[in-house]
């Protein structure tokens, strides 16, 4: 099965670079229409997240510092806070890799404990569940929104 999320995340890293292939620095942070989460942020969002799901796995943060609270304070802030497209990408790629490495080296009883974070464990009661939804509809909610977003800015989808 482990194989199965990897295949989903890896085509959702791969879906998400193809959809910004048009979309230029200067529109990243745009923010369109009512369409609130831009790509920049959305990038953003989903690089910390997987570095969070890395720290989960018992790896160590290697999310830049200095991103923590522009992705904390999320889309409305200047388009000059958010780092480029590049870097962004460069990010979301480099924890994807760490990602996929841990859940595959992993022991198949990591995945049956509690998860560590008392505030998400509702939601998440083990790192199993909270690995899955995060390798898989949690980015594909985003890859939507990137979508929307794209609609919105009349950005032709070749996606």
């Amino acid at each position: 099965m482990v194989e199965h999320l990897i295949f989903t995340y890896n085509f959702n890293l791969e879906h998400i670079e193809k959809s910004l292939e048009n979309v230029s620095d200067d529109q990243m942070a745009q923010q369109a229409h009512g369409v609130v989460n831009h790509p920049a942020w959305t990038l953003l969002h989903l690089a910390s997240a997987s570095n969070m799901t890395a720290t989960t796995l018992g790896l160590d943060s290697t999310f830049p510092s200095e991103w923590e609270d522009v992705a904390k304070n999320g889309p409305g802030q200047a388009s000059s806070a958010f780092p480029t497209k590049t870097q962004l990408l460069a990010e979301l790629s480099s924890q994807h890799s760490r990602v996929a490495e841990a859940v595959t080296k992993a022991d198949v009883s990591l995945f049956a404990k509690e998860f560590p974070n008392e505030n998400y464990r509702k939601t998440f009661p083990t790192i199993g569940d909270f690995c899955a939804y995060l390798l898989t509809a949690h980015e594909g909610s985003h890859i939507g929104q990137i979508a929307a977003w794209k609609r919105a800015m009349k950005i032709e989808s070749h996606d």
